[in-house]
């Protein structure tokens, strides 16, 4: 062994001084390196492949329902007893995919509560924890208690990871399709993994794009020498005008807003969140009733970014200013005008809050001055009522701006509360 080991020393010591110096290098690479291996892995099976996609699909549907109909196998059937904790018989619970979220929202919800003040009175079971699954169960003439939540999401969030892993599976495979990330979805709530569910439309954004341009690219439509950001804007314009027959530009739109309604983006990085809105905002237009709301949205995004670096709050400043412009709203049929009122000013007031931020208190209280006029549509006089938060705020922002210019007795005449 030792002969073997000094006869091969030298190349040995090649591969270790090989290694040490492309480690940090494939270290810095690995999602890359990942993202071309997984590229090759399903160029091997044909990508996308709507025919796999929806054989494990299927398997995780297979798997649901097998829960929610009791299920004919012996083992499963012995899983999903338990015995209830007030001395009855044990009891079989079908699957109930609302229940279960309901339950893991209920424990995250007392997260650092003891376990005995956990434990749900009989009134809760009964009020609060029942399911139409449940029924059929229960002896005729008799009330049929919810099960203890704890006991009942670990009898079948084994079954429940399982179908979650097929459909994550299918997400490889499914392209542009938006089947696999709603079925990641019906189970991710269930499961405590909300986060699964960014993965599973985060990645169904980018595999249609990825799709659309190998397909421009194919069809020679992608002029050379774009950069990566002309590129996406080639790619975005071939799903709003829906070129593809594989590719449906409200799918596309879905995934996007699915992004940051239904998981408040909490697990996106800033600068992650602005690309999203980037793109919603090319999709719904100008002209469409939610380009104002989400022009807020991207503007208060870039406000929060200012205190990391003050270029931001410039940026601010100006979405702030786009979202306050009303008139692209005002050919809008059923247009709520008080709502927009309020929009309006609450967008103005941010654009001046902004400024202040760049320490441009001159032009803050110009714009602050040109808001005293359209008090009215937040206060007592306003249609929708008075807005006591928005109220609030521009009376705090209006006295900071006017202390930092040296106007204390302006200042102080506003009031605090009223």
């Amino acid at each position: 062994m030792n002969q073997i080991f000094r006869e091969n020393l030298k190349y040995i010591l090649a591969v270790l001084i090989v290694w040490a110096i492309t480690f940090p290098w494939i270290l810095r690479n690995k999602d890359n390196l990942l993202a071309k291996f997984t590229l090759a892995y399903n160029s091997f099976f044909g990508y996308p492949n709507p025919r796999i996609a929806h054989q494990l699909i299927a398997k995780g549907d297979a798997v649901l329902e097998g829960r929610k109909e009791g299920g004919t196998d012996v083992l499963q059937t012995i899983g999903q007893f338990f015995s209830s904790e007030d001395g009855g018989k044990g009891t079989i619970l079908p699957l109930d995919l609302n229940l279960m979220e309901k339950a893991c929202l209920y424990f995250r919800s007392k997260e650092h509560v003891e376990d005995h003040f956990l434990e749900l009175t009989w009134r809760e079971k009964a009020s609060e924890w029942g399911s139409p699954l449940f029924q059929k169960m229960a002896p005729q003439g008799e009330l049929t208690l919810g099960p203890s939540p704890k006991i009942y999401w670990n009898s079948h969030i084994d079954a429940v990871l399982t179908a979650l892993d097929y459909y994550k599976r299918a997400l490889r495979f499914s392209g542009p399709e938006l089947i696999a990330p709603k079925k990641i979805e019906s189970v991710a709530w269930a499961s405590c993994r909300p986060s699964e569910i960014l993965l599973g439309y985060k990645t169904h954004m980018l595999e249609t794009e990825n799709f659309v341009l190998k397909k421009l690219t194919d069809l020679e439509k992608v002029p050379s020498g774009l950069s990566a950001v002309q590129k996406r804007s080639v790619v975005l314009s071939s799903i709003k005008r829906s070129d593809f027959p594989e590719v449906s530009a409200n799918d596309y739109l879905e995934s996007l807003l699915r992004q940051i309604l239904l998981t408040g983006m909490k697990n996106f990085s800033p600068r992650e969140m602005d690309d999203i809105y980037e793109r919603i905002l090319y999709f719904v237009g100008a002209d469409e009733r939610e380009y104002l709301k989400f022009k807020f949205r991207r503007a208060e995004l870039f406000f929060q970014l200012g205190s990391e670096e003050g270029i931001y709050y410039k940026r601010a400043a100006s979405e702030f200013k786009e979202a306050a412009n009303i008139q692209l709203a005002s050919e809008i049929e059923d247009i709520n005008v008080p709502a927009l009122l309020v929009h309006e000013f609450e967008s103005k007031m941010r654009e001046a809050e902004s400024y202040h931020k760049l320490k441009e208190n001159s032009k803050s209280l110009v714009i602050l001055d040109a808001l005293k006029p359209k008090l009215r549509n937040v206060d007592e006089r306003s249609v929708g009522g008075k807005k006591d938060d928005i109220l609030k705020s521009y009376r705090k922002l209006t006295r900071s701006v006017l202390r930092k210019l040296g106007r204390y007795e302006e200042a102080d005449e506003i009031p605090f509360n009223e």
